[in-house]
């Protein structure tokens, strides 16, 4: 639930949560949908003898010292609610956090999902409990003095201020205890993005044994006593901007692209979202790229679709390579890829290419030098998704060919953005449908009609003989016979317009420019 209020009586209208009011987010709760962002920047934390809460600008999530765990992240009603954000203390009785801005409070009650918000008349500056009268509320001093929230109020009032303050520790606490923090700032920060991390906030840990530390660029620390090294506790990405995702053993391979404060970097997040962990930086960071639009795996390596050539990087991050026109691949700009069988088959900007098992580079089609947006493999032929439909690329053929069992109709000429196997019938993805062949007759059917729920159409991926679709508007299940009875709409239920799929037994991964959203299946198949 979610409550806000003004001070002095005015009112500010609550949020409110629904599926009926159109362009409002739909109510999911955190088993059903979790959506992964940029969380190298920490803006509080709060720590206390089973959990720790920890906020960044648009997330808050709670560690679990004692079951090494991440739970969350949990969203708030609105994300004005942890705009601002400063310092944070756990409430001594309930354990719920209280989140300060310059101008009010948020408080996030963890153990029934219940957020609370209001407003205070002045610049708040810190907040405290009162250790000799833990059950009163919360202080703020403030610009104007020190006010009070009491327990089960939302109205702020002035106040002499707590007996025995307990604040929030600073970072400038934790230097004064530990000055070799700051002498090794260097190493400490030595993940940071572009040079610009920097400690932002701190907590000292429920047992005394060590302490939390935010940084803005690195993410979240956590340095015991006596060391000089803090390490790291990484959760989310370190981009909010995801260009690919792969499914793999154990959890998904993300691609996140470059940003005017990241690097492209890939990350394996967890399944259970248990573990978050960037490849090498000498690794990635070795050739860089600036975007990425799709992701394949063969062996103990990632093959990534990137606009500087394709990247093979090994999953232990030790290995990283590139290919591009200088190793034979006709355009650096990679626009599709599929692997099978030991080939890496490539479509570029330029025209097509694959890669062998002995990394050697073998042109396809020679002759064709056009916009290859999709590529597929079966057997000796490759399947080409062009501007012009769908063609074949076979064996020491110079050029493309249409495939005899297409139609003249101009309905099965329309481009093709994307192209996968749905068992052994291959499906195609225009801008409006899926259309498929059919792997006996060899002849090609127009499916059915998918842009108005889902917008222009841009990806595919079978799953349990049907197809999850992405367009501009959303994603959705379809048939090769029916259009999706739902759809996952952008900026309802997705954060924003989706780049990428990938499904497991369990989840759904949307790829997005503003974050990767991990969906129970059971919560959105038809």
């Amino acid at each position: 639930m979610a409550r806000a209020v003004l001070i002095f009586g005015l009112f500010l209208a609550p949020f409110v949560r629904g599926t009926a009011q159109q362009g409002l987010p739909r109510l999911w709760s955190v088993d059903d949908r979790v959506i992964l962002s940029d969380f190298s920047t920490i803006t509080s934390v709060a720590a206390g003898p089973d959990r720790v809460v920890v906020t960044s600008p648009t997330s808050l999530v709670i560690w679990e010292p004692l079951m090494r765990r991440w739970k969350g992240p949990f969203d708030p009603p609105d994300p004005s609610y942890l705009s601002g954000v400063f310092a944070s203390l756990l409430d001594p009785i309930d354990y719920s956090v209280w989140l300060a801005s310059q101008n009010g409070w948020t408080r996030y009650d963890t153990n029934i999902d219940a957020w609370d918000r209001g407003l205070i008349p002045a610049r708040v500056l810190t907040i405290a409990f009162d250790r000799a009268n833990p059950g009163r509320g919360l202080f703020f001093r403030t610009s104007g003095g020190w006010f009070e929230v009491m327990r089960g109020s939302m109205i702020a009032s002035p106040s002499s201020g707590p007996l025995d303050p307990e604040v929030p520790k600073t970072v400038q606490d934790v230097l004064r205890e530990n000055p070799w923090f700051e002498a090794n700032q260097a190493a400490v920060l030595r993940t940071a993005r572009l040079g610009t991390a920097r400690f932002t906030v701190a907590a000292r840990s429920f047992d005394r044994q060590g302490w939390y530390l935010g940084t803005s660029g690195a993410g979240l620390l956590y340095a015991e006593e006596g060391t000089a090294i803090p390490t790291p506790l990484s959760f989310g990405l370190p981009s909010e901007r995801v260009g690919a995702v792969f499914d793999g053993p154990g959890g998904v391979w993300v691609a996140t692209d470059r940003t005017v404060s990241s690097e492209a970097t890939i990350t394996f997040v967890d399944r259970r979202l248990t573990e978050f962990k960037p490849l090498d930086e000498s690794a990635v960071f070795g050739v860089r790229f600036n975007q990425a639009t799709h992701m394949v795996g063969r062996d103990a390596f990632l093959w990534v679709a990137s606009d500087l050539g394709v990247v093979r990087v090994g999953t232990d991050g030790r290995t990283a390579d590139v290919f591009d026109e200088s190793r034979g691949i006709p355009d650096r700009r990679i626009l599709s890829l599929a692997a099978r069988r030991g080939t890496i088959a490539v479509g570029t900007a330029r025209g097509l290419a694959v890669i062998t098992d002995s990394l050697e580079v073998r042109r396809v089609a020679p002759d064709f030098a056009g916009r290859a947006f999709a590529v597929a493999i079966g057997g000796d032929t490759l399947w080409v998704g062009t501007g012009l439909g769908v063609f074949l690329a076979l064996p020491e053929s110079p050029d493309l060919e249409r495939p005899v069992g297409l139609g003249p109709e101009p309905s099965l000429r329309q481009p093709v953005v994307d192209l996968d196997w749905l068992a052994d019938t291959l499906v195609a993805l225009t801008p409006d449908h899926l259309m498929w062949r059919d792997p006996i007759t060899g002849i090609w059917t127009l499916g059915p009609l998918l842009s108005p729920q889902l917008g222009r159409l841009r990806t595919l991926l079978p799953d349990r003989g049907g197809m999850w679709v992405a367009g501009d508007r959303g994603v959705g299940a379809a048939t090769l016979a029916t259009p999706s009875p739902r759809t996952l709409l952008v900026g309802r239920d997705l954060p924003g317009e989706v780049t990428d799929l990938a499904v497991d037994d369990e989840f759904l991964w949307v790829a997005t420019v503003r974050g990767l959203v991990r969906w129970r299946l059971e919560a959105v198949r038809p």
